[in-house]
């Protein structure tokens, strides 16, 4: 609960300072204005006004995340305890293009001795309209079915040194992505953050820089149905074969209260290849039942999940999830509930085991999150 409280005074320390600036920086602009008035028609200082206010924004978060593991020999205990802060500026450049940048503040209380707070540079890159579409320039985040809530990053979410580009066909609505560049091995501690579970038998190395190519397309076929497919390649000088990763994805909207989705992916390795001696590693699936859902802007609204889920190895990079992780297979259900405007809780139960050995693993998880 002491941990629950400071999660909201930073958060309200927060929203206020935001709130200060933005203040602080309207009463720069005012007195700016006041001084052109003198050279200028006075009926077009409020437009001059608004395009230096829309030069750059500001949104980010503030997040408290508590993880409870019960496995054989280590019943009950605590193992991620992790309070991020982040802070997202945006520069608006003029005719589409802008400057995107995320930054990262985490105090991780699980940490030993005084490796306990970190910053982040996490995403930098230039974003704007090329080619018919979208293209994003430089460190940039990035995600499989990144409009589909259920198949949203099961087997990549996380941030590539490259190039992404993507194109919506208006007529029908599909969108086409392409990505291309490097990323940071998901063991490499420096960059990633220590890693909040226990890591299996590692496919990929510590410290090389992995080559990625993706592409997907997200096709909406009805009102209610969406379908997905991506093909994924990673390479790298120390990965002795070429991964390569096929993916099919699908939710459909029964009504305004359900929604089915899953999402199926292959990888081309093999697992006895690389001692993994269970073929699920070869795969990864999940399939998630979704009730209402919660929206951040309106109070008292809440969403519930059931899911199956099996990450195998071998054909999953760094997913989204907060509660079930590479190499392991189970049930999962959980809630979220909007407390306030901009302020949700989640909790999440999951129960399943390790793919390779099999060993039960049930695990309790919990969020609080601020929004500015």
């Amino acid at each position: 609960m002491k941990l629950l409280a400071q999660l909201i005074l930073a958060g309200l320390i927060t929203a206020t300072a935001t709130t200060c600036f933005a203040q602080s920086s309207q009463e720069q602009k005012n007195e700016s204005s006041v001084e052109t008035e003198t050279i200028s028609v006075q009926e077009e200082a409020p437009a001059v006004e608004k395009d230096k206010a829309d030069v750059i924004t500001f949104k980010g978060l503030s997040r408290y995340d508590i993880r409870r593991d019960n496995r054989p020999g280590r019943e009950g205990e605590t193992r991620k305890s992790l309070w991020r802060n982040r802070l997202e500026p945006t520069v608006n450049l003029g005719d589409g293009w802008k400057i995107k940048s995320r930054m990262d503040f985490e105090k991780n209380y699980k940490a030993k001795g005084d490796d306990k707070s970190h910053f982040y540079n996490r995403m930098l890159y230039l974003q704007g309209t090329a080619f018919g579409g979208t293209i994003s320039l430089g460190k940039v985040d990035y995600a499989d079915f990144a409009n589909m809530d259920i198949a949203y990053g099961m087997i990549f979410d996380d941030y590539v040194k490259g190039v992404k580009y993507s194109y919506t066909d208006k007529p029908t609505g599909n969108i086409y992505t392409a990505m291309i560049g490097n990323f940071d091995s998901p063991y490499n501690d420096n960059v990633n953050g220590k890693m909040y579970y226990d890591p299996p038998k590692q496919a990929y190395p510590e410290s090389d820089a992995l080559h990625y190519v993706g592409l997907q397309a997200e096709l909406p076929i009805s009102d209610k149905m969406m379908m997905g497919a991506a093909y994924h390649n990673v390479k790298s000088g120390e990965l002795e074969d070429t991964q390569q990763i096929l993916e099919v994805a699908g939710e459909y909207k029964f009504d305004n209260n359900f929604k089915l989705g899953g999402v199926y992916a292959i990888s081309n390795l093999d697992a006895d290849k690389y001692d993994l001696g269970n073929s699920e590693q070869e795969q990864a699936y999940i399939l998630q039942l979704n009730y209402k859902g919660a929206k951040r802007n309106q109070p008292n609204t809440y969403g519930l999940w059931a899911a199956y889920k099996n990450i195998g190895e071998l054909a999953t990079f760094i997913p989204t999830y907060t509660n079930a992780f590479v190499g392991e297979q189970g049930y999962e259900i959980g809630g979220r509930y909007v407390i306030a405007k901009n302020l949700t809780g989640e909790v999440s139960y999951f129960n399943g085991n390790d793919i390779e050995s099999n060993q039960t693993k049930t695990r309790w998880f919990g969020r609080v999150e601020y929004r500015f």
